[in-house]
């Protein structure tokens, strides 16, 4: 019997998470199609090992940096690093997508740990789309320390808030009604 309800957590679990990937395909997509130069891509299935590389994104370096600064809200000025670690013009972004209500330092951490798994991206971001979800104070910390040492080497390492998405969601809708 216990047994049956772990089995029953763990799916549950693990439809959030795939429905949470695909909200955040669905509004990179159509975020891109509004774009001149940004590709998405799934790399892999929900719950299949991927390094933290749920969702990549492609594009010019201003269209890219653009995308960060609207999920992060980080501005534009403090992404113009990124211009030397462009490559022919273009940034590969890698996405972990979280849905719980917490983002721990050791999930900040593994995030940091499996950028070398992907080391062609030059943007490493966890996405948050839980409404409720929060850093933790020892994830604040964590952010913080990798987010310099990645600068060091001009990649980009972040995380974008609920908000983030929600605000490309928006900006979506905006674009369809014009």
């Amino acid at each position: 019997m216990e047994s049956d309800v772990k089995k029953s957590k763990a799916l549950i679990s693990a439809d959030a998470a795939r429905k949470a990937e695909h909200r955040c395909l669905a509004a990179l997509s159509t975020h891109a199609g509004n774009t001149s130069s940004l590709e998405v891509t799934r790399p892999t299935g929900t719950n299949t090992p991927d390094g933290g590389h749920d969702l990549g994104v492609t594009g010019e370096t201003n269209e890219v940096k653009t995308l960060v600064s609207d999920l992060t809200d980080t501005p534009m000025e403090d992404l113009a690093f990124l211009d030397k670690s462009a490559k022919k013009g273009k940034l590969k972004v890698r996405i972990d997508v979280k849905n719980g209500r917490t983002v721990s330092g050791d999930t900040v951490d593994k995030h940091a740990a499996d950028s070398s798994r992907s080391p062609d991206c030059q943007v490493n971001l966890i996405v948050m789309t839980n409404a409720e979800g929060k850093l933790t104070p020892d994830a604040r910390k964590k952010l913080e320390r990798h987010k310099n040492s990645f600068e060091e080497v001009d990649t980009f390492f972040g995380v974008a808030s609920p908000q983030g998405i929600l605000k490309i969601e928006d900006q979506n809708k905006d674009s369809n009604n014009k």
